[in-house]
Order: structure tokens, then C-alpha cells, then sequence
């Protein structure tokens, strides 16, 4: 065997660039992460998440979400003549759900029962996704702590 045809295998790897780019990389990961925190919703898995013997029997609102638009409110845990008076469909508007009115009730709601802080929203596959975000912020805003979203 000669030495002459042996290859050196010693290189050098260019640092300079991994460097930079590592750079660029994690200053995009800092401007972002402000973003996503302004940007988010305080949301917890409303039903599922625990044992049903740590749950404690809080009056409810279940909101059910059509396709069509239309909502329907349920009351759970409540005063018998508030579950059979708030028992109610709303109807959509040209296939989106009617806000106003929603707002109307749940006004009256919270007025006839104000220690009701929990909502739960429960969509159909086919509901728009924009229209249930919107439902979630029409709810908060009239005053539910509790927001919470079923799975479907």
C-alpha cells in the first residue's frame, strides 16, 4: 500500500453562516412570540377535562351552533322556570346567527340569574369557524368569566 493514495479527510465546516442564520432566526421567534400572546383567547376544554365527582353544579349556559346559523340556548344546573324560559332557539340571519338578539337574551339572562358566570359553546362540524369565534366574543362581552368550548 502507498500513502500517496490516501485522501485527507480534515475540513473545515464555516461557522459564520450557521451563526447567522441562527441569529435571524431566533429574532423572528422573539418579534412573534408578542404576537401570539396579544392575539389569543383564554379558552378551556369545557367538558372532559376532569372527573365528574371534582366538578362542582354551577348553573350553565350550552350554546349550540347550527350551520343554518340559528343557536340554541340550554340551561343547565338552574332555577326550574329559568331552564324552561331561557330554553330557546334563536334564528339565523341569511345564514349567520342573529347577535343582536343573542345579546338581548343573555342580558336578560344574566339579569334574572347574575350568578351564572359559565358558558359552554357547542358547534356542529358544518359551523363556520369565523361565526363561533364571534359567538365566543358576543358571550364574553355580556359578562361570562367561564367560556368554555365542547368538543365535537
Amino acid at each position: 500500500m502507498s500513502r500517496g493514495n490516501v485522501k485527507n479527510l480534515d475540513s473545515e465546516i464555516d461557522l459564520v453562516s450557521v451563526i447567522s442564520l441562527q441569529s435571524v432566526c431566533i429574532c423572528f421567534l422573539l418579534m412573534t412570540v408578542v404576537w401570539i400572546n396579544i392575539g389569543s383567547f383564554q379558552v378551556k376544554q369545557a367538558v372532559g377535562g376532569q372527573a365528574a365527582e371534582d366538578t362542582k353544579k354551577e348553573p350553565a349556559l350550552w350554546t349550540l351552533v347550527k350551520p343554518d346559523g340559528a343557536i340554541e340556548l340550554r340551561l343547565e344546573n338552574a332555577p326550574a322556570k329559568l331552564v324552561k324560559a331561557f330554553g330557546m332557539v334563536i334564528k339565523g340571519v341569511e345564514g349567520k346567527p342573529n347577535l343582536e338578539s343573542l345579546k338581548q337574551s343573555l342580558g336578560q339572562l344574566k339579569s334574572e340569574l347574575p350568578e351564572i358566570n359559565m358558558a359552554l359553546i357547542k358547534p356542529e362540524s358544518k359551523s363556520a369557524y369565523g361565526e363561533v369565534i364571534r359567538l365566543m366574543d358576543v358571550i364574553k362581552g355580556e359578562g361570562f368569566a367561564s367560556l368554555g368550548v365542547a368538543p365535537l
